[in-house]
């Protein structure tokens, strides 16, 4: 879904039966401010899974992000880096996917994906 808190404030019957809730994660003051809001609404909710993916962040800001998801006894699945590839393939309306393929971002996606896949297959849903 698109940013913003909406949807866990009037989508709560669709995410309610969410799998599993990324909250996306910025080493920002703001982005992590909104992080935690929309972390306490998916718990008032009931959403039994949810975790953080960092953002737009370099190993510098790892141990930050890690803090912050151990704080709220969740897990930060990844991080995926500033990637210059990012901002080029959107300049040319193209998915990173196919405009560099073997970019850090997208490997760092690459590996998320495994990540959420293993989870899965170790819990899957009720």
């Amino acid at each position: 879904m698109e940013a913003g808190l909406e949807h866990l404030s009037w989508a709560g019957g669709t995410l309610r039966y969410a799998d599993l809730l990324l909250i996306v994660l910025q080493p920002t003051a703001k982005v992590m401010l909104t992080a935690d809001r929309a972390h306490r609404l998916a718990v008032e909710l009931g959403i039994a899974d949810i975790a953080f993916v960092g953002n737009r962040a370099g190993e510098a800001d790892r141990q930050r992000l890690e803090g912050f998801a151990a704080a709220r006894n969740r897990e930060l699945l990844a991080v995926i880096p500033e990637d210059d590839a990012v901002i080029e393939a959107d300049r040319r309306a193209l998915c990173v996917l196919d405009w560099a393929p073997t970019s850090p971002a997208v490997r760092a996606i690459e590996q998320l994906a495994e990540v959420i896949r293993a989870r899965s297959i170790a819990q899957p849903p009720a």
